[in-house]
């Protein structure tokens, strides 16, 4: 989707109100599964220098795998963007411009699990600090910091 940004030539603003598309082929390699309900509502504006400035509020949902049990699961994201750009564009690839931005929102890390881990093997075992002092055989179980 191509904004003409010469349109600020003769206008104070561009409206921007639109469901933004991005295809399962765009964003493979990113770490999304799916981008859904992906909404940018907004304007771009002329400063004195004629520079552009981009004030866009940027939501959706996108698919993630849950870093716990590796399932499919939906983040919701939402950020504003607040962005200076040189005059010199004619042109703004919004579809570009914003994945700049998707990219941004993806968590290193996401779960929705709230599940506590059990983590053990033959030779330990990582347990709770109250299960540590329950223990019989804890000969510290007594001893208080």
């Amino acid at each position: 989707m191509e904004i003409d940004l010469r349109k600020l030539n003769y206008t104070d603003a561009i409206d921007i109100d639109t469901k933004v598309e991005y295809k399962d082929e765009d964003i493979k390699d990113s770490g999304i599964i799916h981008l859904d309900n992906v909404y940018a509502k907004g304007t771009i504006k002329s400063d004195m220098e004629y520079n552009y400035d981009v004030n866009i509020n940027l939501s959706g949902v996108m698919t993630l795998i849950d870093a716990i049990t590796g399932e499919e699961v939906p983040y919701e994201f939402n950020t504003e963007i607040e962005e200076k750009l040189e005059n010199s564009l004619i042109t703004l690839d919004l579809i570009a411009f914003l994945w700049q931005y998707i990219v941004l929102e993806i968590p290193m890390r996401f779960t929705l699990s709230n599940e506590e881990l059990s983590i053990h093997n033959k030779d330990y075992q990582v347990i709770s600090e109250e299960e540590y002092k329950k223990e019989k055989n804890n000969p510290f179980k007594d001893f208080h910091l």
